[in-house]
This record gives C-alpha cells, sequence and structure tokens, in this order.
C-alpha cells in the first residue's frame, strides 16, 4: 500500500543546492582547464591533470564533461564568447569614424587575448588538428568571427561597402591574417608589443576593408528601388 507520508526534498548542503555545487565544480573545471591546456597543451595533458588542479576527482568531471575534448570545445567557447562582449562596446555605434571603431573593437578583442596568454593559446593553437569533429567546431568559431567582422566592415562601410562576397572574402582572409600575428605575438616571434600589434592589426584592417575583386570594381549588390518605367507593364 504507498505511503501517504509526504517525500522529503534533498536538503541543501551548507546551503548550497545540488545544481549550484554541480554548476561550481564545472565553473572549476573549466578554470583548470585553462590553466593545464594554456600551459601545458591539450595533447599533453589528461583528465587525471585537469582534475588535479581543480582539486576534484574525475567522478564529478564526468558529470559535467563528456570527455576531455568536450571540455575544450567549453572552454573555447567560453572564450570566445567572453572576447565578442569584450568587443560588442565598440560596434555599438556604427555611426563613428571606420578607424575609431576598428582600433577600438580590435584592441578589445587583442586585450581579451593576449592579456592572458593561456586564453589565446587554448582557442588558436590547442584547438588546432584534436579531431574531425573539433575541428569542424574550430571552423564554425572562425567562420563566425568572421561573419562579426563583415558584418561590422559592411555597416561603417555603408554604401561604399563593396560587394557582400567581397566583404566576405576580406573578413575571412583577415581573421586568418590575425589570427597568425596573435600566435606570433604569444609565442614571442614578433619584436612587438601589445600596442603596435593592435595598431597594425587596425591599419589592415582599415587598408583591406574596401577590396573589391568584382569585375569592373562593382560596389553593394543591395536592391535598388525599381525603376517605374520597368514596372507599368511593358
Amino acid at each position: 500500500m504507498p505511503s501517504s507520508r509526504p517525500s522529503t526534498p534533498i536538503r541543501p548542503w551548507r546551503g548550497v543546492s545540488a545544481p549550484a555545487r554541480a554548476a561550481e565544480r564545472r565553473e572549476r573545471l573549466l578554470a583548470a582547464a585553462l590553466e593545464v591546456f594554456g600551459r601545458h597543451g591539450y595533447a599533453a595533458s589528461s583528465v587525471r591533470d585537469v582534475c588535479r588542479e581543480a582539486n576534484l576527482t574525475e567522478r564529478y568531471f564526468y558529470e559535467s564533461f563528456r570527455n576531455r575534448e568536450a571540455l575544450l570545445g567549453a572552454l573555447a567557447d567560453r572564450i570566445v564568447d567572453e572576447s565578442l562582449e569584450a568587443v560588442a562596446p565598440a560596434l555599438a555605434d556604427p555611426s563613428r569614424e571606420l578607424g575609431e571603431i576598428v582600433r577600438d573593437a580590435l584592441g578589445r578583442f587583442v586585450g581579451s587575448l593576449v592579456d592572458d596568454p593561456r586564453r589565446a593559446q587554448v582557442v588558436l593553437v590547442e584547438t588546432v588538428g584534436v579531431s574531425p569533429p573539433a575541428e569542424d567546431r574550430r571552423r564554425e568559431i572562425m567562420g563566425h568571427l568572421a561573419e562579426v567582422t563583415r558584418q561590422a566592415l559592411d555597416e561603417a562601410l555603408g554604401d561604399a561597402a563593396p560587394r557582400a562576397t567581397d566583404v566576405d572574402l576580406t573578413a575571412r582572409a583577415l581573421i586568418g591574417a590575425g589570427n597568425e600575428l596573435l600566435v606570433g605575438y604569444i609565442r614571442g616571434e614578433l619584436s612587438v608589443d601589445r600596442e603596435r600589434l593592435t595598431d597594425h592589426l587596425s591599419a589592415l584592417f582599415l587598408s583591406a576593408a574596401p577590396l573589391s575583386s568584382s569585375p569592373g570594381g562593382e560596389r553593394s549588390a543591395r536592391p535598388e528601388s525599381p525603376d517605374p518605367a520597368s514596372t507599368d507593364g511593358r
């Protein structure tokens, strides 16, 4: 016969609910992964290394992540999201001069990565060549950054923007160039400081923004108002 006694809810431990404790452990694992992957490399690290850094058992690792690759993906997504949040204020007012927007946005983006080189190491280096699915995800991230760049250039240039295909090609090329410069910077291969790096990236973006390889240097293919003579049925 079913008991009529009411079920007893799970009491929070030290005033913290089970979901909140799980979320806190997940954050500790992400912080540990940034340290372990960022300093020692993803390939040279194990789940045990991350758990040791987080001071958690492996049981709690699998509570939040399917495997080490899933943790790397979550960390990379977190870093990219935070970098784009840092850039957002610079893109909020497209009426500003293009040069001002570009320098502000790039300064924020570069700072979000190189101020803590582990972040750039994880996103730009450690995610490369992990596995086919991980590479697909990395390409999605690079494509998203290119799309953000394309939208920013298109809005800032307005009617002076090249055709959409040109802007897309330029945005992808700029993301690739920026990626290489940032990797060179965090590896100590460039004899410049952060300000000089940002200045050069800004000059590169501004020089490339109006480029067009369309026949005759055609401009944007935005729809134009129809000619009344072409809509009178003739």
